[in-house]
């Protein structure tokens, strides 16, 4: 086994680009990715890695470090991809039945359509598996703005060959023709595949030839390829994909310490409440997994055991609806409906969490605790609130925590506080999307 001496003694570079690791056998058995490359595979071998089992077992087989340097972040994400899709490593595969896995698509269409998928059916082509839903979804409006594919298909009509202005794609960049945008997706699937020189080169040639011909139509064409090779080299050279993943990896990490947590938070769960003085009261609770919101984990809740309130006394304080209309209820039944709603979710067998946040403040929190407590559940648990009457991006976030008198105030720059306000603003927006869609339906129905 390799040891952490040894990996430093390794002159692994400091750019971005795809890790592989190697068996006693010469086979790869993990490839990764990395905006850093040597910080990246060092952080295998330091002590505070939180590693899997699998990761831990895949560590104790390693040989061999082998790495490909890349350009810029994007081509990282996309090589670490197609390296995967080459040589089925071990170690990746083991992982990839998991729903959290996500595929670029080229559908089989006439005018084929560039799509985000995490199945796999007969039609189109896969690129993938990725396992950062994030870092694909900036690859695919990175992809847009270097190719704006995206622009003839709003302009065309059902059958797909018509425009439906002829001035309209030269103002917003879109291809001007059907055979245009059946070359733009041909340079995006070179792109995908990890040939961005291919691609480099036969616009530089296109260009060459275009401006041999000396005149007006041609001199057009060649001035809108010289902005796709400027735009392709421009942003992909600023685009830090995979930094942002990283970050908010790193992010849970310091959360970890400023919290002084038992270990490093694998799975966030964030709950809210949202209702009209206890109508149409619902519940949220969203799922951050290694730092990032993991969808198919989310869940809804319809609140049961609580009445409405009758009262707008309180209007205008935190814990009631607001002058212009607000989703809040009264301090107690939000408590009561938190209550249901966390009790319900642990009668489910889903994963448990590493942490629990709140929206809210004391009674929130202690609401929360109390089911804890009474289903003898060990689970870290705070509630986030903003200053009294403040609700703006810089007004000073409160977190309580169990035992506390006072509540911690970090800074805005604070890592901690970024994800706890994902969380928190996460929850906090699929609770009123939620509740809004039950009003919109009883409306409807009446």
């Amino acid at each position: 086994m390799i040891t952490i001496e040894q990996v430093k003694k390794i002159n692994i570079p400091t750019g971005p680009g795809s890790y592989q690791y190697y068996d006693q056998a010469g086979k790869i058995i993990y490839v990764g990715k990395a905006a850093n490359l040597r910080s990246r595979v060092l952080s295998y071998w330091r002590e505070s890695s939180d590693l899997t089992p699998y990761k831990r077992q895949m560590l104790a087989k390693i040989q061999k470090i082998k790495w490909i340097e890349t350009e810029t972040e994007i081509e990282a994400l996309l090589l670490e991809s197609n390296l995967v899709k080459k040589y089925q490593p071990e170690y990746n595969v083991m992982l990839r039945d998991d729903k959290r896995f996500i595929y670029i698509k080229i559908t089989a269409d006439e005018l084929p359509r560039v799509l985000l998928t995490r199945t796999i059916d007969k039609g189109g082509r896969y690129f993938g598996p990725f396992t950062s839903a994030t870092a694909v979804r900036e690859t695919i409006k990175i992809i847009r703005r270097v190719w704006p594919y995206g622009g003839f298909m709003t302009l065309t009509d059902n059958r797909m060959n018509r425009i439906k202005s002829s001035r309209y794609p030269e103002m917003y960049g879109a291809p001007a023709d059907r055979g245009e945008y059946l070359k733009i997706i041909k340079e995006v699937i070179a792109f995908l595949e990890g040939r961005r020189k291919d691609v480099e080169k036969k616009l530089k040639l296109e260009i060459t030839n275009l401006e041999k011909q000396k005149n007006a139509e041609a001199e057009e064409k060649a001035r809108t390829l010289k902005h796709r090779l400027l735009q392709m080299k421009n942003v992909l050279a600023h685009s830090n994909i995979i930094s942002l993943h990283e970050k908010y990896a790193a992010d849970v990490v310091e959360l970890a310490k400023i919290l002084s947590l038992p270990k490093i938070p694998q799975r966030i769960e964030g709950y809210d409440i949202s209702n009209i003085f206890g109508k149409e009261a619902v519940g949220s609770m969203v799922v951050f997994a290694d730092g990032e919101p993991n969808k198919n984990q989310y869940r809804k809740f319809k609140i049961r055991g609580t009445t409405p309130i009758p009262s707008l006394k309180r209007r205008g304080t935190r814990n009631s609806p607001p002058l212009g209309g607000g989703v809040r209820g009264g301090a107690s039944n939000d408590t009561a409906m938190l209550k249901e709603i966390i009790e319900r979710r642990f009668n489910n067998d889903w994963p448990l969490p590493d942490l629990i946040i709140i929206d809210g403040g004391k009674g929130q929190l202690n609401a929360g605790l109390s089911i804890l407590k009474k289903l003898k559940l060990d689970i870290p648990i705070l509630a986030v609130s903003k200053g009294e009457g403040l609700r703006s991006a810089h007004a000073p976030d409160k977190i309580f925590f169990p035992g506390m008198k006072t509540a911690l105030q970090l800074p805005l720059a604070s890592p901690a506080l970024h994800i706890i306000k994902r969380v928190r603003d996460e929850a906090h927006r699929f609770a009123i999307s939620f509740h809004r869609q039950r009003r919109s339906k009883n409306w409807l129905e009446k």
